[in-house]
């Protein structure tokens, strides 16, 4: 159930009753009688309080967490703004943190968003909530097509179009952000967190990692019986693997087998099982395949809030409810966001070439080659100086006719969205519009470093992954998901990493891998192979074929909303492509189209 905050003023009662209607019995009340906080019980709550401020923490990730230990938190502070440490440690995994005195008001949610915070104001009243459906359905907002438009392209990899609600009239806060609410107005962005400058080595941080990766499991595995995880002979959750079994949790594992005879994932993943002596469980990447074709993947039910880039994630949610059933888990953990803490990312090389490493200009060369990049595309890409708000601009003018300009675009703080060619003007337009936005808002860059920014855009798009997963959780089913890397111990460390160290990727994710359990061999970490999963991209397109046909034969929501042409659409579901990029874009604006039917 979502939960509501009220300001401190006097609300006419039917706004209450319906309030009520959507987020349940009313479960903290000002000292005047009014409502504060209306919710339910469903999730742990713990509450402490002193003479100047209440603090509620509401989650079942505060299984550990007592009266008491808040209590001893918040001695002698006596204003919400004295809280910056003590909310940073405690909104984490599912943790939601609310603080007041007397007039003002404190909402948190963890950095990266795996639990968020929204509001809009109805009749005057701002209302605030964890669950933007929740706001929607008290308010009744519509969708936003400008919103709509940018989740048939990939923009949601920018901050600037991913914290962008679906929902017309609902803001949102960003990572490191808490909202401060005075009164009947509005609330205000406050910002808690700033990231760490990436100066420190491999040598410093490993100790820190290791330790912040324990930690982060223990957190959110505490109040589990059973706990289970992917596995995919990837490195992230091969490592969250050791570390589980380090603290002496035996996980039940879940493996998707590639149709690539090629894919050589299956042996890693195999090996590492048997290493862990964990319950091992395969099942064939297809298997998903059934769960995106059912009717109620990605409808508003199970997609809240909206088509995006998570969406066949969250077709796999069924499946994995149902291939862990017999387990009695209560917490699936995932492996999102180590690729961008602990790999290589497209603003790297340039972040390299203007630091001050011994040797860049050298390894940049090297880099080049052995990624066989074209070297003027290469010298365009080092040597721009273009800023956050000049890629917003230039997008904001941009006629998404032609491609962006390939790797010399890898240093752009924000990269042109992929527009599919069934998109109309009309999308384009709210395309351009949503980035002139963005251009005049208060939020910049998330930093100074390219390389940082870019992690920390990923690190949102996976928390918003997170959050969306557990949206489309079978009620009943009683699984969590989770992704300890978003823990925001474990992102300071990484973030605080050298860019000389961290484009040395040799071995792979070299922090991870010193960090490694000791029970772990290097061997993960040097495997000259890696999984491809091609094969599953055409095989899911071919599965998508049939239903693709029959929603577009005649018309569609979308093409109501001028946002693709159907005609377009189907022109383009018997060609052929080599990379599969174009068949997910397809797959993505079929389940647009039934989120758009849903809601209508």
């Amino acid at each position: 159930m979502p939960v509501v905050v009220l300001p401190d003023i006097p609300l006419r009662p039917s706004l209450v009753d319906e309030i009520v209607k959507y987020a349940g019995k009313v479960l903290f009340r000002h000292p005047s009688g009014s409502p504060w906080i209306i919710g339910d019980d469903s999730r742990r709550i713990v509450h402490a309080g002193n003479s100047d401020i209440d603090v509620i923490l509401i989650g079942n990730s505060a299984a550990e967490l007592t009266a008491g230990d808040l209590s001893r938190l918040i001695n002698g502070k006596s204003s919400v703004v004295d809280l910056d440490s003590d909310a940073a440690r405690l909104a984490e995994g599912d943790l939601l943190f609310f603080a007041r005195e007397r007039t003002r008001m404190r909402s948190q949610a963890p950095l990266f968003l795996t639990r968020s915070l929204c509001w809009t104001t109805l009749d005057g009243v701002p209302l605030i909530s964890d669950d933007q459906f929740a706001i929607k359905s008290i308010a009744g907002l519509r969708p936003d097509p400008a919103v709509l438009a940018s989740r048939l392209t990939d923009a949601e990899i920018s901050h600037a179009f991913g914290l962008r609600s679906i929902w017309q009239g609902v803001h949102t806060v960003g990572p490191g952000e808490w909202l401060d609410s005075r009164g009947g107005h509005a609330p205000v962005r406050k910002v808690w967190w700033r990231p760490p400058r990436p100066d420190r080595s491999v040598g410093e941080l490993a100790d820190e990692l290791r330790e912040a990766i324990s930690g982060a499991l223990s957190f959110r595995t505490a109040g589990h019986q059973e706990v289970s995880a992917d596995l995919s002979g990837g490195l992230d959750s091969t490592t969250l693997g050791f570390f589980l079994a380090n603290l002496g949790i035996k996980p039940h594992t879940l493996f998707l087998a590639s149709a690539n005879v090629a894919n050589n994932d299956y042996r890693w993943a195999d090996r590492a099982a048997s290493e862990l002596g964990a319950d091992h469980r395969s099942v064939p990447y297809s298997s998903v395949i059934p769960y995106l074709l059912n009717e109620r993947t990605g409808t508003v039910d199970t997609a809240p809030e909206g088509p995006g880039i998570a969406n066949a994630t969250l077709a796999s949610i069924p499946m994995i409810e149902e291939i862990m059933g017999d387990t009695g888990t209560t917490l699936h953990l995932n492996g999102h966001a180590g690729d961008a803490l602990f790999g290589s990312v497209s603003t790297m090389l340039w972040s390299l070439f203007h630091s001050r490493e011994k040797k860049r200009y050298r390894r940049t060369w090297q880099f080049r080659v052995l990624n066989r990049y074209p070297l003027g595309q290469t010298i365009r890409m080092v040597t721009r100086n273009g800023s956050y708000l000049g890629d917003l601009r230039r997008l904001a003018r941009h006629d998404f006719g032609s491609r962006d300009d390939g790797i010399a675009g890898y240093s752009r703080l924000v990269p042109l969205p992929k527009v599919h060619p069934a998109l109309t003007g009309t999308a384009h337009e709210h395309l351009r519009r949503l980035a002139a936005e963005a251009a005049g808002e208060e939020r910049r860059q998330l930093s100074d470093d390219r390389t940082v920014h870019q992690i920390l855009d990923y690190l949102v798009v996976h928390g918003n992954v997170v959050r969306r997963m557990n949206q489309a959780a079978t009620p009943g089913a009683g699984i969590a998901f989770d992704s300890p890397y978003l823990d925001r111990r474990i992102a300071e460390i990484s973030l605080s990493l050298r860019i000389g160290e961290r484009s040395h990727q040799y071995p792979a994710k070299p922090l991870l891998a010193a960090a490694r359990p000791p029970e772990m061999s290097l061997d993960y970490f040097t495997r000259p192979d890696k999984g491809d999963y091609t094969a599953e991209v055409f095989a899911q397109h071919q599965a998508v074929k049939p239903v693709l046909r029959q929603l577009f034969a005649g018309g569609s929501a979308l093409e109501d909303l001028d946002l693709v042409s159907a005609e377009r659409v189907l022109r383009l579901v018997d060609e052929y492509t080599t990379s599969g990029t174009s068949y997910t874009d397809l797959d993505n604006i079929v389940i647009a189209e039934r989120w758009l039917r849903s809601v209508r």
